[in-house]
């Protein structure tokens, strides 16, 4: 398999993934240059992933899979190793998917449109985003209601899902460690339940494959 990997929180999301199965899947990661906009480059966007995105899953018959969830989804299922990231019952499987669901709406895509409705990062993109002009505060206020509100439910637990690690701490984990670098606000919220849950998942193993990437013929 071939994992078509770049700089940011989705490529992150499953970088963390993988390393948290603790299975070697034998994927060799393929690099794609975001800067200069490699990804949405006719190559790419051919061959890859039509909407210009990372990453991208190919398998070893040739077929891709692209977004984080189903790729994740995806290895869970393959993964040897005994437990899930999802659930091993229909019971865990669905609380995941709902925690991931919240997760996504209501912290994770405002916090990143907020980032990408600005002058500065319109610029970046090229015309490849459509920049909806005064809307970058009001998602960052959105983003910050949705933290307050899981701050409130990760009182007394270890993991968003409770005693488990899942999905959900996964994905929240992999945008707050990148996008922290451009969007200071995101880890100097004082929100103290998600500090405390956010500095337990820093010291987990799996923490340092957060910023990796354009490591060339890398194997996960």
């Amino acid at each position: 398999m071939i994992l078509y990997d770049s700089l940011g929180p989705n490529p992150a999301t499953v970088r963390l993934f993988i390393a948290e199965t603790q299975h070697s899947f034998g994927i060799k990661v393929h690099p794609v240059d975001i800067m200069s906009l490699e990804n949405r480059q006719e190559d790419y966007v051919n061959t890859v992933n039509s909407r210009g995105e990372v990453p991208a899953l190919r398998l070893a018959n040739g077929h891709i899979i692209t977004e984080i969830t189903a790729i994740c989804e995806y290895l869970d299922e393959v993964s040897e190793k005994e437990g899930s990231l999802i659930g091993t019952t229909a019971e865990e499987r669905a609380e995941t998917r709902m925690w991931v669901r919240r997760v996504f709406l209501e912290i994770c895509n405002p916090m990143t449109e907020s980032l990408r409705n600005t002058e500065e990062f319109n610029a970046f993109y090229q015309g490849h985003r459509k920049l909806i002009e005064g809307i970058s505060e009001p998602l960052k206020e959105l983003a910050l209601k949705g933290m307050e509100r899981l701050n409130g439910e990760l009182e007394g637990k270890t993991f968003i899902a409770g005693s488990r690690i899942t999905l959900a701490d996964i994905l929240l984990f992999a945008f707050m460690g990148t996008l922290n670098q451009v969007i200071p606000w995101v880890l100097d919220t004082g929100f103290n339940n998600i500090n405390k849950w956010y500095k337990s998942m820093e010291q987990r193993e799996s923490a340092k494959y957060l910023n990796t990437a354009y490591l060339k013929d890398q194997i996960l």
